[in-house]
């Protein structure tokens, strides 16, 4: 009886280890890949969450659907021109609309004035390129359902320190530094993805979208007339710079509420 039992109880302890060692290989590995974020960035890990929002007046969030993506690095702060300037220096790209206006181009402010095709040029140059709406989207929210990154809109108050919208009450009437209010940070860290400028994403438009999404790393529609931006700029008010919020326009548009940052994909 006694023999019985002892192999028993070593094939038990045999089981235990394995499932420790598969453990511990997946704590290494995203251990390893946030130890690996490269400078200036992120890691999102990879999971399911809420994308839309059913409630929205606006058809073109509904309805709201579960998104899996897998992981990715992203941008903690929108591009500066200070970074969009290594980039001009290094491949003689042309400058950006409003590059001379002072309203807009001190070094920490948001490069601004860029078309999708700049901003895809930049996000190339660095080996990286433009969030899909729904990377963007995850970075911004979380998976907790919230509509702004930094939770419910009021949760931090009624003053307005911890987004760059409308107005002089958040200390800056055009432009914020890329690394300002940092109350307003994301769950994951990122920065100003409410306010600031609406930055560029990877996606044509398709207001029908969230209704034909495939669930797994969406990348949008077939080829549309117009581009997907997200996020809301000093322009909006609170309400207008919802994480859910979608607008479009051409890719060539250049103007002084559109800017972007990067993604960098894991696979």
């Amino acid at each position: 009886m006694i023999s019985d039992v002892k192999p028993l109880f070593s094939k038990k302890i045999k089981i235990r280890i394995l499932l420790l060692l598969a453990l511990s290989t997946v704590w290494v590995s995203s251990a390893w890949a946030v130890a690996k974020t490269p400078p200036g960035m992120v890691y999102v890990p990879e999971g399911y969450f809420q994308m839309g929002q059913s409630s929205s007046e606006a058809e073109d969030q509904k309805p709201m659907h579960f998104v899996y993506t897998s992981a990715y690095f992203i941008d903690k702060y929108e591009v500066s021109n200070a970074e969009y300037k290594k980039f001009i220096d290094a491949t003689g790209h042309v400058k950006p609309k409003y590059w001379e206006d002072e309203l807009f181009n001190q070094p920490d402010q948001p490069v601004i004035g860029v078309s999708w095709f700049d901003a895809m040029a930049y996000s190339r140059w660095k080996g990286r390129r433009l969030p899909t709406e729904a990377e963007w989207e995850k970075a911004a929210r979380g998976n907790d359902g919230r509509l702004y990154p930094w939770g419910e809109k009021w949760t931090k108050g009624k003053k307005l320190y911890f987004v760059n919208v409308y107005g002089m009450e958040d200390r800056y009437e055009f432009t914020a530094p890329v690394n300002y209010y940092a109350p307003g940070a994301s769950p994951f860290g990122v920065f100003n993805m409410a306010g600031n400028v609406w930055e560029w994403c990877l996606d044509w438009y398709d207001k029908e979208y969230y209704r034909i999404s495939p669930e797994l790393d969406p990348e949008g529609p077939e080829a549309k007339q117009m581009k997907v931006l997200r996020g809301g700029s000093w322009i909006n008010n609170i309400d207008g710079v919802q994480v859910t919020q979608r607008a479009r326009n051409l890719p060539e548009t250049q103007n002084n509420i559109y800017g972007f940052r990067t993604v960098l994909p894991l696979h």
